[in-house]
């Protein structure tokens, strides 16, 4: 995003991510998730090394993904929100009774689930996690990323515009991008920053205070983002078509990897 920040600023933030991961509920903390589909479809478990430890085969296409507190895993996809074991097994499978509404990304904190969804319904969903819908809250906008914050709020990512919302339903902030050509693509909550990435007239990654929603750094990037997720060491993953990407948040390329089919491409990442 065009619109740069101090180094003071950046070391700030870099210091504050290098802090351990906030307590979301993560399964396997040295590993992370990415979804897929195209050729194969289904969950890849990877290393911060972007090492395969393992996969998991679904028999539907995966919009979103959310690890659980019992080494678990949420997925969604078209009308269905999932709930796998990170083995593979299918422990849950909530089908909306309308087939119209088509879930576009999920978020676990704590003991719920936040799942956005578009179509003849548009907004988000608060569940528990076995599924069960405690409330939910309709956006006059298409919500394309959703990631539950550390203070009872959400975080959601829709065209040009950043939403922060209180889990009870109130709009409690937003950011609207100058250039409308951008689009936020997916949100990610880490070490008290939000992650957002962006495509259409620019492609990247910004970095922004959670409650002003004020950007304090970005990174330029070539390509569109299919997913983000917050790393350990100072560090960004991100996905786009077959390729797996780490990132310094200073902009560094430190890792890539890419799939030998061309046709495969990931998506949502979480950790």
């Amino acid at each position: 995003m065009k619109k740069k920040s101090g180094f003071t600023r950046l070391l700030t933030v870099t210091a504050l991510l290098a802090l351990l991961l906030s307590a979301t509920g993560i399964a396997h903390a040295n590993n992370f998730f990415a979804a897929y589909n195209g050729v194969q479809q289904g969950v890849t478990v990877r290393t911060l090394k972007l090492q395969q430890v393992s996969f998991i085969q679904t028999p539907h296409p995966v919009n979103g993904i959310a690890a659980g507190p019992n080494n678990d895993l949420y997925m969604v996809c078209r009308n269905h929100i999932y709930n796998y074991s990170v083995t593979g097994a299918l422990i849950r499978d909530m089908n909306f009774p309308d087939a119209r509404v088509n879930y576009t990304d999920i978020s676990v904190r704590g003991d719920r689930v936040y799942a956005s969804y578009n179509g003849s319904q548009q907004g988000f969903t608060v569940r528990d996690l076995a599924l069960n819908q405690l409330a939910f809250f309709p956006t006059n906008f298409s919500i394309n990323g959703i990631a539950a914050g550390t203070n009872n709020d959400l975080y959601l990512a829709s065209a040009n515009r950043l939403y922060r919302y209180g889990t009870n339903g109130t709009l409690l902030t937003v950011m609207t991008f100058p250039d409308a050509g951008v689009i936020y693509t997916d949100v990610a909550v880490i070490c008290g920053r939000l992650l957002a990435s962006y495509s259409g007239s620019q492609h990247g990654v910004t970095i922004r205070d959670l409650v002003t929603l004020n950007q304090y750094s970005f990174i330029p990037m070539p390509f569109e983002i299919g997913g983000i997720v917050g790393g350990s060491d100072n560090d960004v993953y991100v996905s786009t078509t077959n390729h797996l990407y780490n990132y310094s948040l200073t902009g560094v390329q430190k890792q890539g990897f890419v799939w030998p089919q061309t046709n495969l491409v990931y998506g949502d990442l979480t950790r």
